[in-house]
């Protein structure tokens, strides 16, 4: 029998690569501690990630409305929304899809299934692939945008401007969706019956261009799988490396010169630090969880074997590691961001409803009254 076997190279209904395998499948071992494991988180991975989804999808909306106020314009958060923006995507159309194949649905053939829904299916797995990509190339270009404000700091000024980020972020749309073309062609919708079944339904199959040419699936799942994975992580790791080497020299000379620093320029010092240790965390983090996926992903293409027994049973945890990652921003930026965190509070917290019209950063509150001052654009500012 025919069955379906979505992309493997994202987040997007990876774990239906094992809901969908025939008993007949003689690679499968159904009795596994991993597919036991798999089919006892599957009951409640549904509601996990909606919850994840939820929270991710309010976060990132809040990042947009702080990072988009005209105090917080500079070219690291015009790259930091673009990230928000495609998380928010990216969770979106997951929760319509966890909710209706883990909560109001089984993800399996034998269930009926309507046309719909299944190109409902089809059309979010394209979309979160697109949207996720693009997510983990603004992280790049926000890795590489500090990289050279910390390395080179007399350009970077020059090289890292507004213009420079709103470019970056076009190319990237642009670059991504165009990119991301091949894998529209790989499947389509059949009738149950079309794949030998005498049960009403639909469901999801090889694209007839895949079955004439099976190199295109396994061409596509070794470029998005693993290449479009491991590659930027490794580029996000050794920038993150140079920039944390470069602090860390930065702050020995910043000790001996102490004395003779004022105590405004320790100050705005002491933020900017703060700025790239957060962006550097945001960085990791998404090294932390796409990595791990780009390497099984490697050994599966590989080994089949590991492939049936590891990759596909781990699937749905695969997927929500990328939820946390589109989820976890907001809660960095509120740690290891003053900037960030004042304006969030001036915004949503103080004097709520009947706050103050003035967005600048918090400066203090002496005798029950909030003071303001202006806050600095600077690039090297969140």
């Amino acid at each position: 029998m025919t069955t379906m076997v979505l992309p493997t190279e994202n987040t997007s209904l990876i774990s239906l690569l094992n809901a969908t395998l025939m008993e007949d499948n003689p690679m499968m071992a159904s009795d596994t501690a991993m597919h036991t494991f798999y089919k006892n988180y599957g009951r409640v991975h549904g509601y996990v990630s909606n919850v994840v989804c939820i929270f991710g999808v309010v976060s990132n909306i809040l990042n947009v409305i702080v990072l988009t106020r005209r105090h917080m314009i500079t070219p690291t958060n015009c790259i930091l929304t673009a990230l928000a923006i495609a998380d928010f995507l990216t969770m979106l159309t997951y929760l319509v899809y966890a909710t209706y194949f883990y909560i109001a649905k089984e993800p399996k053939w034998e269930v009926d299934h309507s046309q719909g829904w299944m190109y409902f299916i089809l059309v979010h797995n394209h979309f979160i692939i697109t949207c996720h990509n693009m997510a983990m190339w603004f992280t790049v270009s926000l890795a590489v945008f500090r990289y050279i404000f910390v390395c080179h700091h007399v350009i970077g000024n020059r090289l890292c401007s507004l213009n420079r980020a709103i470019l970056t972020i076009s190319i990237i749309v642009i670059a991504t969706t165009f990119v991301c073309i091949p894998n529209y062609f790989l499947y389509k919708v059949v009738t149950l019956k079309e794949m030998g079944v005498n049960l009403s339904g639909y469901w999801i199959v090889d694209s007839d261009i895949v079955k004439e040419h099976n190199f295109f699936k396994v061409s596509i799942f070794w470029f998005f799988g693993v290449i479009m994975k491991v590659a930027p992580c490794i580029l996000l790791t050794l920038l993150s490396s140079m920039i944390i080497l470069t602090m860390h020299q930065a702050s020995k000379r910043r000790v001996r010169l102490l004395q003779q620093t004022r105590s405004s320029d320790h100050d705005v010092n002491h933020e900017h630090n703060r700025t790239t240790w957060m962006l550097v965390s945001v960085v990791l983090f998404f090294v932390i969880t796409e990595m791990p996926q780009g390497i099984l992903a490697m050994v599966s293409g590989l080994n089949d074997h590991f492939f049936y027994e590891y990759y596909s049973n781990l699937g749905d945890v695969m997927d929500l590691l990328v939820l946390l990652n589109s989820a976890v921003n907001f809660v960095l930026y509120c740690i290891m961001s003053q900037q960030f965190r004042d304006t969030f509070k001036n915004l949503f917290v103080v004097n709520w409803p009947c706050r103050s019209k003035n967005y600048g950063k918090v400066n203090g509150h002496q005798n029950g009254v909030t003071h303001y001052k202006t806050v600095t654009t600077e690039v090297t500012m969140l």
